[in-house]
Parts: C-alpha cells; sequence; structure tokens
C-alpha cells in the first residue's frame, strides 16, 4: 500500500474519532451562557443636598467596557436620578438604586442622599500638654454644630523634632522641649501647647549647704530669722529623692523639737522650666499618725547671684502659688505647675500648712520630684 494512502486512512480515523468524541460529549455537557455584566467603580455613594452642598450633590459613575452601551436608571428618581453617562444627581434625602444593564446583566450601586450640614467652628479637648518622651496622645475635634458633614482638620507641628503629629491628631513626643501642635479648618486654627518633660535626678549637689545641717529651730542665723525646722541626722532630706517610699525626710524629734514653718531649696545649677510635680507623705500603716501638712507654696529665683547664707532675704524669690496636699492618702500625689522657669525653687509648709490633726509639729514626707524641661 502506498504511503500516501496510509496517511489518509489514518486522517480519516482521527476525525471520526474526534467527531465521536464531541457528539458524544453533547449530552454529558449542557452549554452556559457568557453574560455581559457591567464593571462600575464604586458599589455605594453618599451624595448631598443643601444650599452648601456644591459638587457633593453629584458623581460621575466610571463604567468598563466603556465601549458598549448600557441602560442606566434609578429606582427613586426624585431622590437621585442618572443620566446615559452614568452622571448622578441628588434631588432630595432618601435611598435609591442606581442600575446599569446590558442586554442580559445589570450592576447595581447603593446611594444615599444626606442634607449637607455645614461646619460653623470646632473645638480641641485640650490647649496644652505635657509628657515624657515616646508618649502618643490623641487630640480629639469636637465640630459644631455636632452633626456636621465634613470635618477635614490640617495638622502640623512647629517643632517636629519635639512633637509629631498625624493626619488623625495623633501625637508622639519625640524628644525634651516645646511645641505647638495646630489644627486648622475654614481659616480656623486652634493649638495645644506640648510640653516634653523629663524628671531631674536631684542629689545633694542641687541642695545648698544649710538644708543639710541638722540643729535646732532659734539655734543661729538664718535658722533664728526664718523659723527653719531641722533634720533629724538619720531622716535627712535627701531621702526625699531617693525614690524609695520607704525612707523619709523627718524633722529632729528630740530635745528642741522643731517646729513650722519648714521648707526646703534646690539649686537646678540651670535655668529649667517645672512643669509637673510629685509629693509623697510618709507611709502610713493602720494606727499610725504620720501626717504632717495639708499644703505648701512654691517660690521661684532666676539664675542670679543669690547670697546661700541667707535662704530669705538672700534670693529674689518668686511666690509662684500654693497648692493642697492630702494627708489621709499614702499615694503619690500629682501637680501640673504652670511652667514656672527659675534656677532655684523653695517649697514651703507655713504655719498654716501644718495639719491639726498631726501629733506633732516636725515634717513627714517620703518622696519629691519635679518634672519639666530645659
Amino acid at each position: 500500500m502506498k504511503r500516501s494512502n496510509i496517511f489518509q486512512i489514518i486522517y480519516g480515523c482521527s476525525f471520526c474519532f474526534l467527531l465521536a468524541v464531541l457528539f458524544g460529549c453533547s449530552e454529558k455537557y449542557s452549554n452556559f451562557d457568557i453574560t455581559e455584566k457591567p464593571f462600575v467603580d464604586k458599589t455605594s455613594i453618599e451624595l448631598f443636598v443643601g444650599e452648601q452642598a456644591g459638587s457633593r450633590g453629584q458623581i460621575q459613575l466610571s463604567y468598563s467596557p466603556s465601549n458598549r452601551n448600557y441602560t442606566w436608571s434609578s429606582q427613586a428618581p426624585d431622590v437621585a436620578s442618572v443620566d446615559q453617562t452614568g452622571l448622578v444627581t441628588a434631588h432630595n434625602e432618601g435611598y435609591t438604586i442606581i442600575t446599569v444593564a446590558s442586554e442580559n446583566d445589570q450592576t447595581d450601586v447603593n446611594v444615599r442622599v444626606s442634607q449637607f450640614v455645614p461646619l460653623v467652628t470646632f473645638y480641641l479637648d485640650r490647649v496644652e500638654h505635657s509628657g515624657v518622651v515616646q508618649d502618643l496622645f490623641l487630640i480629639n475635634v469636637t465640630p459644631e454644630p455636632a452633626n456636621a458633614t465634613e470635618v477635614n482638620v490640617t495638622w502640623s507641628s512647629s517643632n517636629e523634632e519635639v512633637a509629631r503629629v498625624y493626619s488623625n491628631g495623633l501625637v508622639k513626643i519625640l524628644k525634651v522641649g516645646e511645641s505647638v501642635v495646630s489644627a486648622t479648618c475654614l481659616g480656623i486654627t486652634k493649638s495645644v501647647n506640648v510640653f516634653s518633660k523629663l524628671k531631674f535626678q536631684i542629689t545633694s549637689a542641687n541642695i545648698p549647704d544649710y538644708a543639710n545641717v541638722a540643729g535646732t529651730a532659734g539655734s543661729g542665723p538664718p535658722w533664728d530669722l526664718i523659723g527653719l525646722s531641722s533634720q533629724s541626722t538619720s531622716y535627712p532630706l535627701t531621702n526625699l529623692f531617693d525614690g524609695n517610699p520607704a525612707s523619709f525626710w523627718h524633722g529632729s524629734y528630740s530635745g528642741v523639737v522643731s517646729n513650722f514653718p519648714h521648707w526646703f531649696i534646690l539649686d537646678m545649677k540651670a535655668t529649667i522650666t517645672i512643669t509637673d510635680l510629685m509629693m509623697q507623705k510618709r507611709q502610713e500603716a493602720a494606727g499610725q499618725n504620720f501626717r504632717s501638712c495639708n499644703g505648701f507654696y512654691i517660690y521661684s529665683c532666676p539664675d542670679v547671684s543669690v547670697d546661700q547664707s541667707d535662704p530669705d532675704d538672700g534670693y529674689p524669690w518668686v511666690f509662684e502659688g500654693e497648692f493642697t496636699f492630702d494627708y489621709l492618702t499614702n499615694a503619690e500625689q500629682w501637680y501640673k505647675i504652670p511652667n514656672i522657669e527659675g534656677r532655684y525653687f523653695r517649697i514651703y509648709f507655713d504655719t498654716q500648712h501644718r495639719e491639726p490633726s498631726a501629733a506633732n509639729n516636725y515634717i513627714q514626707l517620703a518622696e519629691f520630684a519635679i518634672f519639666g524641661y530645659e
């Protein structure tokens, strides 16, 4: 048999086999329809109506394939209508469905129309904040009216090295210093003063020598001039700054007992700004009475020449305010200080600050700390 005839026979058989397969499968596999479903760039939209709604009352929907002729319709055209290019226009408050249809399929877009409520002004939840490095805090915005449609606030920081602010009002403190974080909307700007503080470590080097002298009231200048009560040599002033509430500063309690007023002076060696202060009473167990004071004064002095031998008239003291002290709690007591600036600081427990229920006239405190920035 010729080679050409062999190929013809093989080809013919193959073709017959293919037909058999195709016709044999026609009953097993059913045909399916391919539809042309439009693609729309949004599945839901919100539009607004009102005198100040402006461009917020319309939106152009994008669709594909763009070379097809689709039919656009709205279930509630009195709420929002649509033209045959996909431009949706709001008319009244309510809800509707926009449909874009091909010959054999469709896509729906949910549409909500609301009244546009313009923002009149806004408020921030604070005017200042002090914290330590790596602190995070959120500045909350309250719009007026409360149901304002858009509150688009732009945030900025006057010193990004100190305080970084993000688009949602979250602030992160990066280093010690000061910055002004501002929120701006509709030409209105509100600000928060941010102070990054540190805890100043106080040692005996920060305490003038006369404060460490063990003596008694009226024993000699300058103590007889200002009524400085002595310290017990076992419980010196440095115990206030050791971070241990079990230790304490104690006035003299034998011989001539010390009396109010009590005070101490800190030399910070440079000008600082205080933002926070902490004081803690001597820890008191049930049945004990370690009460001593119910308040105190704060004085400051700038970095000028002073006469440390005269802790009263030797400093140009500036009175910075009076603070109350809860003599019944063992917990730390924190005070927000109105940014007192100076090199020298005097904490003064005057006669009227003696707690009447105290068992004696001397001072008893466990811890003291100041926070601020240089």
